[in-house]
């Protein structure tokens, strides 16, 4: 189950969710729906996602009847899916960030102002990368895989669905050289200082190890294949040394990275580690691999998509470009 992270119009909650919940009962019909997705981001902050959820609901009811702003509708449907996701409904919650990025899809292009556009394209790549994250759980990888780059393609900056997009690509799809790009524009996005990254960790360097430690993996996934300079695609290397410059790398941003330390020491031949240590064993049964994304949310220091949005006015859009999950 994912950590609870909201998006959207997500406010200072100054009230309990108490006083909260009895203004909802009382007065839901004179809210506006701001403030009803305020009151629901409120409850579902407190842990309480089955009472968020009804407030959700109710907020996305009255959408079909009044004139709302597309932001608030994208974020009313992307955090109702995580409700619905913090209860172990996960094929709700899959609906719920489908139906996000149906909503988007109908209405984006006839958007004229750009600021609008960009809010809703933000908060349409968090539903994807959601929506990636959910498939991942079910065992579902390639709408997992397609999830992701979807997201990456609205958010080019969104680090995360990059990297979790390689995971899958590398451990259940069993295809290396996407994996390898993936990670390698994960790692860019996250080395370099013109544009914040989405959501940038709070822990960079441990995830940049982690990225380089998968970047040497997927270099050495076959001896089959063949390794060239980025700068020079006519130049042939031997991949083992590209592979030892990625687990070294790994090594320098994380000196705890045992993983890494392991195979450095395959791929060099190290004749002073003759056995695999203690530290690389314990982490191995962890799992590592299967569980990259929990690893991005819980460990690595992937907050969340918090970023305060403002109400804007809504577009009619066409219905023909509607991805498919």
């Amino acid at each position: 189950m994912k950590n609870i992270i909201l998006v959207g119009l997500v406010t200072m909650a100054i009230l309990s969710t108490a006083v909260y919940s009895r203004r909802y009962e009382m007065n839901v019909e004179h809210m506006t729906p701001e403030e009803i997705l305020e009151l629901g981001d409120t409850t579902l902050a407190s842990n309480e996602p089955l009472e968020a959820i009804k407030i959700y609901e109710q907020g996305i009811s009255i959408t079909y009847d009044k004139e709302v702003p597309l932001v608030t509708s994208l974020s009313l449907y992307t955090n109702l899916g995580t409700a619905y996701s913090s209860t172990g409904d996960e094929r709700k919650a899959i609906e719920m960030y489908r139906q996000a990025i149906l909503l988007f899809s109908n209405r984006i292009e006839d958007i004229v102002d750009e600021s609008t556009k960009k809010a809703a394209t933000d908060i349409t790549a968090q539903a994807g990368f959601f929506l990636g994250m959910t498939h991942e759980e079910l065992e579902n990888y390639r709408k997992a895989a397609d999830s992701y780059a979807f997201a990456a393609s609205l958010d080019p900056y969104h680090w995360a669905a990059l990297a979790n997009l390689g995971a899958v690509l590398q451990d259940h799809l069993r295809e290396p050289a996407d994996a390898l790009l993936v990670y390698n524009q994960a790692y860019d996005i996250l080395t370099q200082s013109e544009v914040e990254p989405t959501d940038p960790p709070s822990e960079p360097k441990l995830v940049l190890s982690q990225l380089q430690y998968r970047i040497g993996l997927a270099i050495t996934y076959s001896e089959k294949q063949k390794c060239v300079l980025k700068d020079d695609p006519t130049k042939e290397v031997p991949c083992s040394e590209m592979a030892a410059n990625a687990f070294n790398n790994a090594i320098e941003l994380d000196p705890s990275n045992e993983n890494a330390k392991h195979m450095l020491a395959a791929v060099t031949a190290d004749a002073t580690i003759r056995r695999a240590s203690n530290d690389y064993v314990t982490q191995l049964f962890e799992d590592y691999a299967e569980n990259f994304e929990h690893s991005l949310v819980e460990e690595l220091g992937y907050t969340g998509y918090a970023a305060l949005r403002k109400a804007f006015d809504q577009a009619l859009g066409d219905v023909d470009k509607v991805p498919m999950f």
